[in-house]
């Protein structure tokens, strides 16, 4: 914690008068302890329990040393531990906010540090006092102008200390007398609450709560727990005069004389503000985010679209100037003619998932066009059609015909993108099967593809937007990237769902369950669309 210390050192040198004089040991006194102390408490498994064991000792040292500094005054002790708050979340949180857990045990921490320092600062000087007291009364006679002077003295601190009480204006600090009725109101109380010291003191203090608080008995049943406990802490919401309800931290600490109950002090910290700003800051990290997302992706479809289409239609484009080229080579024209039919083909589905994909991240379905066939018979339509690019590496297993009501465009593409992906990924020259099967009301499809298989995390992000595997980024098979998303598109909008399976050296597996008709789920393109 040595910049907490030196940033602490620099302000507290600057808004507290006594500490200027101060070197900068005596300054510092008990703080590194007491810091280490909260660090210790917060790397608990169970800080709230490692708090309660530290509770009493928290700030006691600090306190009866800043009692021993003649210049020291309550406001200024308290004021040290009001920057010592500030400066703790400050570094605490550069980089990223704490949880709700760890806020609220170093805020529960530095209250207790506060309570006891300013309770053992109060206590010495209070012995002080006294100590002055039975002096001056053993030589009264000689004496007497003394007492008078330290009478005033200690008359004149009480009344500073009164001042402040009432002049602190971020927290409302009041006192309630056994029954919860209040007997003192500040300035901070007036600003938060609303009401004026007249219509404060001599109410009781369920007025401060909301209706739904006070049915519950809130208000009583914190009292009791505070005379039970040595105090109660908590956050809940609050009513105040014009009856807006903010969140509050509230602190509630029973105060004795000769060991009988004569009230409580109550210390009140609107939240509102510091919710806010933490919503803000979420807000702006999400936004910021969502900005470097769009920004790759931008990036991403231009890179695409500068390489990935221009590979079809330079084969395309190629292809069609040979043929005119050599007007005489009938059976080269036949052979050119069908790559440029190909390529043409490849490029209108690299647009349509393009186009699909985009629809998708905006959180529209697709629209397919609906027909009853045979998924054995297409996917032994696309294994022979694939085998004139891979090679004879396709195999079809089938229970026999599997019919039902789907989209036989739509499925092609789903086969086709989990072929493709098969190849990519699957061990060069292995066998990729095609496996189709059927239940009562059921129809599955299953791709299996050998090789070194894919990790959980590459698992987790097959099926996002623009998402190449390792191997495919290095594959000379040129892709967007957008595949698995199509076909997860597709499924879902026939009511079914796809999922992946995959181990080390096993190979991967997808796997597609389908209603035996989709009509029900899908939302069919109109005839001649």
């Amino acid at each position: 914690m040595p910049r907490v210390l030196a940033i602490w050192e620099e302000r507290v040198r600057r808004d507290v008068p006594a500490s200027r004089e101060q070197p900068a040991p005596a300054l510092r006194d008990s703080l590194p302890a007491m810091l280490e102390e909260l660090v210790t408490t917060l790397e608990d498994p169970t800080p709230r329990r490692a708090l309660g064991k530290r509770e009493h000792e928290l700030g006691r040292e600090h306190g009866l040393e800043r009692a021993s500094m003649k210049d020291y005054s309550l406001e200024q002790v308290m004021h040290e531990y009001h920057l010592l708050r500030q400066v703790l979340f400050e570094v605490l949180e550069e980089d990223g906010p704490l949880s709700v857990a760890e806020r609220d045990v170093l805020l529960d921490s530095v209250q207790v540090g506060v309570r006891n320092a300013a309770s053992e600062f109060s206590r010495r000087r209070g012995m002080e006092a006294e100590s002055s007291r039975a002096a001056i009364l053993e030589a009264q006679a000689t004496l007497e102008r003394r007492v008078l002077e330290r009478t005033e003295a200690l008359t004149a601190s009480e009344e500073r200390f009164r001042t402040f009480v009432e002049g602190v204006r971020d927290y409302a600090l009041f006192t309630l007398d056994t029954e919860g009725v209040i007997t003192s109101w500040n300035l901070g109380c007036i600003r938060m609450k609303g009401y004026s010291v007249e219509e404060a003191v001599g109410s009781n203090f369920r007025m401060l709560y909301t209706e739904e608080g006070r049915a519950r008995g809130d208000a009583e049943d914190h009292l009791l727990i505070a005379q039970r406990e040595g105090r109660f802490r908590g956050e809940g919401m609050r009513r105040r005069k014009d009856g807006a309800i903010f969140l509050a931290d509230v602190l509630i600490t029973p105060m004795y004389r000769g060991g009988l109950l004569i009230g409580f002090s109550k210390v009140v910290q609107d939240l509102t503000e510091r919710n806010l700003l933490v919503r803000e800051r979420d807000l702006s990290r999400v936004t910021v985010e969502n900005f470097r997302v769009e920004r790759e992706v931008r990036e991403r479809v231009i890179t695409m679209v500068s390489h990935d289409l221009r590979t079809p239609l330079t084969a395309a484009k190629v292809s069609a100037q040979l043929i005119l080229r050599k007007p005489e080579a009938h059976e080269r024209h036949l052979e050119l003619a069908a790559r440029v039919v190909g390529n043409l083909e490849r490029l209108d589905r690299m647009v349509a998932d393009l186009l699909d994909t985009s629809r998708l991240r905006e959180g529209q379905s697709l629209t397919l066009a609906l027909s009853l066939f045979d998924l054995t018979d297409l996917a032994q339509e696309v294994a022979d059609e694939l085998a004139t690019v891979y090679g004879d590496r396709f195999v079809v297993h089938a229970e026999g015909k599997v019919e039902g009501h789907w989209s036989r465009d739509g499925l092609r593409r789903v086969l086709e993108n989990l072929a493709t992906n098969a190849v990519k990924y699957g061990e060069p020259g292995s066998p990729i099967t095609f496996s189709v099967h059927r239940s009562a009301h059921r129809a599955g499809l299953r791709v299996v593809n050998l090789g070194k298989g894919l990790t959980p995390a590459a698992q987790a992000a097959l099926f996002t937007h623009f998402q190449r595997g390792a191997d495919a980024e290095h594959s000379p098979q040129p892709g967007w990237g957008v595949g698995l998303t199509v076909v997860r598109g597709v499924v879902e909008a026939l009511g079914g769902t796809v999922g992946v399976s995959s181990t080390p050296n096993s190979g991967t597996s997808f796997l597609v369950d389908l209603p035996i008709d989709s009509r029900p789920f899908a939302k069919e393109r109109p005839e001649g669309a």
